[in-house]
């Protein structure tokens, strides 16, 4: 499939939600294409100047005239793909040839795990703005969960990267165990 890519150092997988502000020539291009071809576009990070390997596939949900001017799009995720190859027009608007890779699989909650679900829910309760994104969050669902802590943490372009990279998401839930019951653990103190 091709796509046109937006780098930015936004994080979102699928599932997740985010607005965007537009302002660009060659985005506006951008969301004219993705809006026309109905498969949306890719998000991708950059790391320095090199396009990372892995992005998402994003569709546009929403649009608005900010009181800016310029343009708000609400994206949400649909699925990962890796680049195989990409290119940059005259506008400097970026093409990449990419492929799928499959979504992780619904994990229902363990007992062991409602921690980590819990202190998301206590987070969406705490920043209602970033809740409103999510009318239906779906806490019971520990592949869910942790692409929205992943998408929400401050980890390196290449750990975001590397947590794309996997087939499920049982890295994510051992390194969110790691953080999560560490700060549990502190804040009993």
């Amino acid at each position: 499939m091709q796509l046109p890519l937006f780098p930015l150092r936004l994080y979102v997988l699928p599932g997740g939600v985010s607005k965007l502000r537009i302002f660009e020539p060659r985005y506006t291009r951008l969301v004219t294409l993705a809006m026309s071809s109905g498969d949306g576009f890719g998000l991708c990070m950059k790391d320095g100047d090199s396009l990372c390997h892995f992005g998402t596939r994003v569709e546009i949900t929403d649009f608005e005239q900010l009181p800016d001017g310029l343009l708000g799009i609400t994206i949400r995720g649909i699925e990962k793909f890796v680049i195989n190859n990409h290119w940059q027009e005259k506008d400097g608007l970026r093409f990449g040839e990419v492929s799928a890779i499959k979504n992780w699989t619904p994990s229902s909650t363990r007992f062991i795990d409602k921690p980590i679900a819990n202190s998301l829910e206590a987070l969406f309760d705490e920043y209602p703005d970033y809740a409103a994104n999510y009318p239906d969050p779906d806490f019971t669902d520990m592949a869910w969960v942790c692409q929205r802590w992943l998408e929400i943490l401050p980890l390196e372009t290449n750990q975001k990267q590397w947590f794309m990279s996997r087939n499920d998401h049982r890295a994510a839930l051992s390194f969110l165990h790691n953080v999560i019951d560490e700060e549990l653990r502190h804040d009993d103190i």
